[in-house]
């Protein structure tokens, strides 16, 4: 799917939370205007969702439709990054051997990475550097879908504890929250992620969410050390620096998005749920 696609079905996802069936014809009514394709830049997109945040705040009221236009915006910068970022190419044959790889090693020390893309580069040519980075990208992306899932699977159990048969309205805010959070995920999914659980909840009582071993322990470090120096000197020394490190090296603000992705507060989750007049959906523990 091309991007511009993407990102308005992205738009008609979001409003629908809000709008419902009317969220379609609201996004077609702005592309009447201002249509998107693979050649729009960062203007077009901007002036895409300032358009929309204008019709959004004649049915909603400025609040709301500054809340929706801000989180299309930063959509919109993902997109844009992405659109920039070369497709890696790698062999499809290697690409297999290193999903492989990681399903074994959940988190490989450098050394590993480093071997481990000089013996695929031996076997399927190619720089070893570049393999060496395509690996550590996948470790990441499979840290932070690995986290995502855990915070979603958190979500729910905290909403079922909360609300034991949730209405669709709670359900809808419910969602309308984890959109605003920046988590990824489907939505039909995810209902059927709340159902399932409601419904093994009924039978069987709770269930605990269990996160990978090595991630775990990942975690447990971050929130028993005290600063972002100690925290590199230890990664180090364990020879995971590369999960803090941007393209400049490691950095403060590597280190404090890498804590961030690792750990979200759970002040900030209800000062966010707060802001959004969703108190009701925090439990009461």
């Amino acid at each position: 799917m091309a991007e511009s696609s993407e990102f308005e079905k992205y738009c008609i996802q979001t409003l629908e939370v809000y709008f419902g069936e009317l969220a379609g014809g609201i996004v077609n009514n702005v592309k009447t205007k201002k249509s998107l394709n693979d050649g729009s830049n960062i203007s077009d997109y901007k002036e895409f969702i300032d358009l929309l945040e204008i019709n959004i705040s004649i049915l909603a009221g400025k609040n709301t439709a500054n809340d929706i236009g801000n989180t299309l915006r930063n959509k919109a910068l993902d997109f844009m990054e992405k659109k920039k970022k070369p497709e890696p190419i790698l062999d499809g044959d290697m690409e297999k051997e290193i999903y492989t790889f990681l399903d074994k090693n959940t988190l490989p020390t450098e050394r590993d990475i480093a071997d481990y893309a000089k013996y695929l580069t031996l076997k399927y040519g190619g720089q070893a550097k570049n393999v060496e980075k395509e690996i550590v990208e996948k470790i990441k992306d499979q840290i932070k879908k690995t986290i995502s899932q855990n915070r979603i699977k958190g979500e729910i159990k905290d909403l079922l504890a909360r609300f034991q048969e949730p209405t669709k309205t709670d359900i809808d805010d419910f969602i309308h929250y984890l959109r605003l959070s920046k988590l990824v995920f489907e939505e039909n999914e995810l209902r059927d992620e709340i159902e399932k659980e409601r419904l093994y909840r009924k039978f069987h009582g709770p269930q605990d969410t269990v996160m990978p071993s090595q991630i775990n322990e990942l975690v447990n470090l971050i929130k028993n050390t005290t600063n972002k120096d100690a925290l590199s000197k230890k990664l180090g020394k364990q020879e995971l620096s590369y999960l803090i490190k941007d393209e400049s090296g490691v950095s403060d603000k590597s280190v404090s998005e890498f804590i961030k992705l690792m750990t979200p507060s759970e002040d900030d989750t209800r000062d966010t749920l707060e802001d959004l007049g969703l108190k009701h959906l925090i439990s009461d523990k």
